[in-house]
């Protein structure tokens, strides 16, 4: 039987530098429980590595976590990749890695990028600076992410800054996207009109939440029979009666 299960697709672990350092594994998922969300898309800035400790912790939890990266693409367009397991996002981390500049990041100026276990318990620091560019363009992540198996999702188009639009204008046709996500700045209907072309796709909104505060924004549903990441990505297409829908 189908039924109605909140999601929220944009959500930082401490491993980002802009992330607060009590967004660790245990303090999201119980955020995500006293909220009701069922649906977590855990996507640190072009990393992966606190993915296993979310994913483990999320075992004792009737949620289901989406492991995946926001890449920044050399158009500096942020680009939420997701994918249904472990080993896929690994594979995905390894080649972004290969992409990234030998930059070491200074902590006292962007922040720590902590690497976490489940309780919050710190295993080790990210020395590379994850707040820059990738070498990829965005045709060639939207490329390599189907290839893996994955969903993509261009993030937060509605803003001025690191979105596709503002970098690039538009939405390249060839893109192999999943949906759209547009930020907690604007409604679903100023989206819809201030985006010439947006309906033709699936649209979400997320909380892009950096702070444990700013998960209680929760907007967007999934429609499906249970939760899994195939189901997930048959509502994304709309198959079988699988739908996304927000509520404003």
């Amino acid at each position: 039987m189908l039924a109605e299960f909140p999601a929220d697709l944009h959500i930082h672990t401490c491993l980002s530098p802009c992330a607060d350092d009590d967004m660790v594994p245990i303090n999201i998922l119980n955020m995500a429980k006293l909220m009701g969300t069922k649906i977590l898309g855990v996507c640190d800035h072009n990393s992966a590595k606190n993915a296993k400790s979310m994913l483990e912790t999320a075992k004792d939890y009737d949620i289901l976590v989406i492991p995946g990266i926001e890449v920044q693409s050399a158009e500096e367009v942020h680009m939420l990749c997701f994918f249904e397991n472990l080993d896929e996002v690994l594979e995905w981390q390894e080649y972004v890695y290969c992409c990234l500049p030998q930059i070491e990041n200074k902590p006292r100026y962007f922040g720590h990028q902590w690497i976490v276990d489940g309780q919050g318990n710190i295993l080790g620091e990210e020395n590379r600076m994850l707040l820059t560019s990738t070498s990829l363009t965005v045709e060639e992540i939207s490329e390599k992410v189907s290839k893996l198996n994955g969903l993509l999702i261009p993030a937060h188009v509605d803003r001025k800054h690191y979105s596709i639009v503002s970098q690039l204008g538009f939405i390249p046709e060839k893109l192999k996207i999943d949906a759209v996500e547009f930020s907690r700045a604007i409604s679903e209907a100023d989206f819809r009109k201030s985006f010439h072309g947006i309906n033709k796709y699936t649209l979400i909104t997320s909380s892009d939440a950096h702070s444990l505060k700013e998960m209680v924004y929760q907007k967007t549903f999934f429609y499906i029979e249970s939760l899994e990441y195939s189901e997930i990505a048959m509502a994304f297409r709309g198959l079988e009666g699988r739908n996304v829908f927000i509520k404003e």
